[in-house]
């Protein structure tokens, strides 16, 4: 493979199965002449963009790995009447970005590329107990009947994409807090709230938001597992296309010329 550039990059959620795009990123940033200007990111991608630029990717692994393989299960039906959560998934997720975001991977962040995450907002209408069923019945229904790798049933009622610059983030908690409004998905999370107002999963309007960085221009990379993504997004021509099949996933990465289509983010 020949030294190439990146302007920027698209990291997809996906919940733990993100993890594998830190393994990728590892593997290609030693073929790049420099380092992306522009990373759009969503849910739990953010996460991994985030431990990728912040230099702490491997402690982030080692860590997740960890107390995962403490956590014996995923539902504690126990814990109803104990007022404590059902779910162990938020305090695993806040620990893990706490433990590994310090004031040094902070500053490493603010000088890399421009970190951008997409949250998505409720419609004004909707109270949030209901906001939070209908945003995942959209989410459901559209996964179920058109597998579509941008969803549109969402935003056709009144979901709203925010996105967020990791540099506005001036505390390792307020990052954390970021990435969690990103991967906001009751009931396994309680509702989470940014800047005052509920805050919803990014992916339940684009799971890979590559609008977030298409005032960039040149070319982006879109790494994703195609058995998690039904489909490629189109690519412009004259750009390329690469396959490689790592040992333990396939994934296919988009080499995109910068262009707009409305109503995508």
């Amino acid at each position: 493979m020949d030294r190439t550039d990146f302007t920027s990059v698209v990291f997809a959620g996906g919940g733990s199965r993100c993890a594998w795009q830190v393994g990728f990123w590892q593997e290609v940033a030693p073929f790049l002449k420099n380092g992306p200007r522009a990373v759009g990111a969503v849910s739990a991608g953010a996460a991994m963009a985030c431990f990728v630029f912040s230099g702490n990717a491997s402690a982030a692994m080692a860590y997740f790995q960890e107390i995962t393989g403490r956590n014996p299960k995923n539902f504690y039906p126990e814990n109803l009447f104990k007022g404590v959560p059902l779910f162990p998934h938020l305090e695993m997720y806040r620990n893990t970005l706490l433990t590994v975001f310090d004031s040094d991977a902070l500053k490493n962040l603010h000088q890399g590329p421009d970190i951008r995450v997409l949250i998505t907002r409720p419609p004004v209408w909707a109270r949030p107990t209901m906001a939070i069923l209908l945003g995942f019945l959209c989410y459901q229904i559209e996964k179920s009947l058109l597998a579509p790798l941008h969803p549109r049933l969402a935003i056709a009622i009144g979901f709203r994409p925010e996105i967020v610059s990791v540099r506005s983030c001036t505390t390792p908690e307020m990052l954390a807090e970021l990435i969690l409004a990103s991967s906001c998905t009751p009931p396994f999370t309680p509702v989470l709230y940014w800047n005052g107002s509920v805050a919803l999963d990014g992916g339940l309007i684009n799971n890979v938001p590559y609008r977030a960085i298409d005032d960039v221009g040149g070319e982006y990379a879109l790494p994703f597992n195609p058995q998690l993504s039904p489909s490629i997004p189109s690519i412009k021509s004259g750009a390329h296309l690469h396959t490689a099949f790592p040992a333990d996933y396939h994934f296919q990465m988009g080499l995109h010329q910068s262009h707009r289509s409305s109503g995508d983010l």
